[in-house]
């Protein structure tokens, strides 16, 4: 439930969201109004397939503090200008309600914020480059002072032992 197409209801009718302009502020926003958490990919081009109906929105353009994609003025007659080739997607977390989750992670003093963070490009899902999800964007982790301790936290929030 939190990964597709990304849909929405106007005039009593189902139908998708152009990607153009769809980014990760466009999916956290998303993920957000769903409960889903943070976005871990925003897809474009009909990544999850096309859908069928209208075109509903296009030209989202968020900053990532609306509460719902409907907050975002958005153009409106989008069937002439964007097929259902180009319909949005997002991958969300699904681990629930996102956390403001501040920059001192390597301190330790992020507990709680644990779907805040993420280890990419490793072999495995515990091991890899510590980033973290702060403003709308994924960014690494300064290796400043980084030593055991640090990574001893990630672990544990990642349920990595």
């Amino acid at each position: 439930r939190c990964a597709g197409r990304v849909e929405v209801k106007h005039q009593g009718q189902w139908g998708t969201v152009c990607s153009y302009l769809w980014d990760m502020k466009d999916a956290d926003v998303v993920c957000r109004q769903l409960g889903c958490g943070y976005p871990i990919e925003a897809h474009s081009n009909a990544h999850f397939g096309p859908g069928s109906g209208p075109v509903w929105m296009s030209h989202v353009d968020c900053d990532g503090s609306e509460s719902a994609l409907s907050d975002y003025r958005h153009r409106r007659e989008v069937q002439e200008i964007c097929s259902h080739a180009w319909d949005a997607g997002v991958t969300c977390s699904g681990t629930g309600t996102s956390c403001s989750c501040p920059l001192w992670l390597r301190w330790g003093k992020a507990a709680g914020c644990s779907r805040q963070v993420r280890l990419a490009e490793g072999r495995g899902r515990c091991q890899g480059r510590v980033e973290i999800y702060y403003q709308g964007s994924w960014g690494s982790v300064c290796d400043d002072s980084w030593d055991l301790p640090d990574a001893s936290v990630v672990c544990q929030q990642l349920g990595c032992g």
